[in-house]
């Protein structure tokens, strides 16, 4: 590969992965709240209106939202409607490509050996 495309890809790489660093925390985060939700009591403790957007669930009343309904949906992107989903459809395609460009990069640097190849 030549220089100016390994560079690239390298920038491509990382831009990806720094942007998609903080939704993977936020899926890390939730999925471990929902994983040990009754460990943690999350269906009797409540998120505050005063921090989630005011056209949230708005059938959940006026105190605010149960804890594991927002760790479910901060989880699966409902929480933030259709944009929510499509911003998660954005993130699913940009680790395929992380996946892509950190194999390549993998590969032109060993000329395709494999690491066996590489020791002997």
């Amino acid at each position: 590969m030549q220089p100016g495309r390994s560079k690239w890809l390298r920038r491509v790489h990382g831009t990806l992965g720094v942007i998609s660093a903080l939704n993977l925390f936020v899926l890390i985060t939730t999925g471990l709240l929902l994983q040990h939700a009754r460990l943690f009591r999350l269906d009797e403790r409540f998120v505050s209106r005063r921090i989630l957007p005011s056209h949230y669930r708005p059938q959940d009343g006026e105190e605010g939202v149960r804890a594991d309904i927002v760790a479910a949906d901060l989880h699966s992107g409902r929480a933030f409607g259709v944009a929510g989903a499509l911003f998660l459809d954005g993130v699913t395609v940009a680790w395929l490509l992380l996946l892509a460009t950190g194999l390549v990069m993998y590969f032109v640097r060993n000329g395709g050996k494999t690491k066996s190849e590489t020791l002997a």
